[in-house]
């Protein structure tokens, strides 16, 4: 009886060591996330008050309040985090959009119409992640730009999305079946990219409600059957 109840009482030790182990990776592990989020944070800020070139990774990682070092270890190099804070604001932008273009539209060119008003109403409402979004992409215009491949790759992503949409109004018939879907995402994204880059220099500039309606307009004349225009 003893014997079986060392072992009961050694079954025990091991099992609340492996518990607390469990604990401790979890806790470790929701750590670096909190970080790795709080030096997202710190870099759009910094991004978006003195651009790219002129913020370090110790910069970020003192403005998140850790480390000068930190940044450093959770991202590698600058072209990294950019990555990964491009993927957060695009994400950010993206989710609102496209869940509205799938849920509350009678057809895809009405989902297109809608996630070109979501996607600069937010430029609008996320104004420091927009223009750290826009530095970053200015920042990959030079020729030799470490982060030219990185924002190649979102815009890619982007116009994918754009294109499917055309597509889609293909399918169920509110576009044009003479419309290129590849050449129509090149310029809505440089429609909404245009647009946002102008009221982000000059927002008291720009009437934002009428430059949407004027881009549904341009969509719904430039994409529809002539019989639906």
């Amino acid at each position: 009886m003893a014997g079986r109840t060392r072992q009961t009482e050694g079954r025990s030790d091991t099992e609340a060591t492996a518990r607390a182990a469990a604990v401790t990776r979890r806790t470790q592990k929701e750590r670096s996330a909190h970080a790795a989020q709080a030096l997202l944070d710190a870099a759009e800020e910094l991004f978006a008050r003195r651009g790219v070139d002129h913020t370090s990774l110790a910069d970020i990682g003192e403005l998140a309040g850790f480390s000068r070092g930190l940044a450093n270890h959770h991202f590698g190099t600058k072209a990294a985090l950019v990555d990964r804070l491009t993927e957060r604001i695009q994400t950010r932008f993206a989710t609102d959009a496209e869940t509205r273009a799938e849920t509350g539209s009678a057809d895809a060119l009405e989902a297109l119409e809608n996630l070109v008003e979501d996607y600069l109403t937010a430029i609008a409402r996320h104004a420091r992640s927009s223009r750290a979004f826009f530095v970053m992409l200015g920042a990959a215009f030079p020729a030799e730009a470490s982060l030219r491949p990185v924002l190649a790759a979102d815009d890619e992503s982007f116009r994918e999305r754009m294109a499917s949409h055309v597509r889609a109004g293909q399918s169920d018939g509110s576009v044009d079946d003479t419309v290129d879907p590849v050449a129509t995402a090149v310029m809505v994204v440089a429609m909404l990219r245009g647009t946002a880059a102008q009221y982000l220099v000059d927002p008291d500039a720009i009437d934002l409600p009428g430059a949407i309606q004027a881009a549904q307009r341009f969509l719904r004349i430039g994409l529809a059957p002539p019989n639906r225009r």
